[in-house]
């Protein structure tokens, strides 16, 4: 047995031991609630910076779009006519071109009138008003060929903003700075939304742009035009033209590519069990199939990035399938499903290791 002053001192330690544990907790508590505390204080001051930042562009906005803008609409199909409506709902003077007579939609939309592309005399009187913006809401496939409708009259007034709002925007770019003035603005733009999706309003709803060439001369009416979007409560991206190429193969392209796929497959139409999953598919379906065949295309053909994107997908259906099949393989399949299997085996190998190309070419 311990003396009786040693034990004493164990005793004591002992309680020391338990109570230092104790107290470490409760200071590593109180340290944690003061760090808690700190950021919760800056998270609120974020906040009502953002929301002080978010008043005054809206205010900035209101400013600028009570300042009237002539704004001619180079293409006056469904999407045209869209756009149409809105700029006229906030007053300003509107003006419209296409290739087919528009005359009696313009007037529906509160244009002023809506004049021929295919008419010189036509495309004259449209610049001769002097729009501050034009808008090319042209098909992607017709835009080059209709850049070159407009440059002659456009010649005598150089310093007018362009804007585009093709759902490719490299393509929109290079053509812009290359059938265009140097003297002439360019702004690219691509609203996320259209009729079907922004009926019930545009708030919160993307607008992607890059003023690719905006000078002092053009940057009044840039700023105006941007307003629109912003006033109406859109979600404003400054982005590249590159940088959204990259992001819509993967995005609209995918969607429009898959709505398509599943649109043929047959006759697909909503039943009494419908999963929310299906009824999601169901509304890809309708919103891609109601577009023209000429913007899926154009959406391949003028993106770089969406050939490898349909590349990807063809990989991973193969995949798929041979995933599926090799295990049916280890059930009854028969001789059917393992030729199947070979023949799936064949196409992977002739798979291109970068995801660059397909070939059709057994080994």
């Amino acid at each position: 047995m311990l003396p009786r002053p040693a034990l004493i001192a164990a005793l004591l330690l002992t309680q020391l031991a338990a109570f230092v544990p104790k107290a470490q907790r409760r200071q590593t508590v109180k340290i944690k609630s003061e760090s808690d505390g700190r950021l919760l204080a800056v998270k609120a001051r974020e906040a009502e910076l953002r929301a002080q930042l978010a008043k005054v562009q809206r205010e900035k906005a209101e400013v600028l779009s009570t300042k009237r803008l002539k704004i001619g609409i180079v293409g006056f199909g469904r999407f045209g006519q869209f756009l149409s409506t809105k700029f006229a709902s906030y007053d300003h003077e509107i003006y419209g071109l296409s290739l087919s007579d528009r005359a009696t939609e313009a007037t529906k939309c509160g244009a002023k009138g809506c004049g021929r592309l295919d008419s010189n005399d036509d495309v004259e009187a449209f610049f001769e008003r002097k729009p501050d913006v034009v808008v090319l809401a042209c098909s992607i496939v017709s835009f080059e060929e209709t850049l070159t409708r407009l440059r002659p009259s456009l010649q005598k007034y150089p310093e007018t903003l362009f804007v585009d709002v093709l759902s490719v925007k490299e393509h929109a770019r290079e053509a812009l700075l290359k059938h265009l003035p140097s003297e002439t603005g360019v702004l690219c733009t691509h609203p996320m939304f259209g009729p079907d999706s922004a009926k019930k309003g545009w708030e919160n709803l993307a607008f992607v742009y890059d003023k690719v060439r905006v000078s002092d001369a053009s940057s009044d009416a840039c700023e105006r035009f941007l307003s629109l979007f912003e006033s109406a409560g859109c979600r404003m991206v400054e982005m590249s033209c590159t940088q959204h190429d990259v992001y819509a193969a993967n995005s609209q392209f995918l969607t429009h590519l898959v709505g398509r796929m599943l649109g043929s497959v047959g006759d697909l139409r909503s039943t009494p069990i419908d999963t929310k999953g299906f009824a999601s598919i169901l509304q890809v379906v309708e919103t891609t199939c109601d577009d023209s065949f000429d913007l899926f295309y154009g959406l391949y053909r003028y993106n770089q990035h969406s050939k490898s994107t349909l590349l990807c997908l063809r990989k991973a259906m193969a995949d798929l399938e041979l995933r599926l099949i090799s295990s049916e393989l280890d059930g009854t399949a028969g001789e059917d499903a393992r030729g199947t299997l070979d023949y799936l085996d064949v196409r992977e190998r002739v798979w291109n290791e970068n995801g660059a190309e397909w070939s059709g070419r057994s080994s």
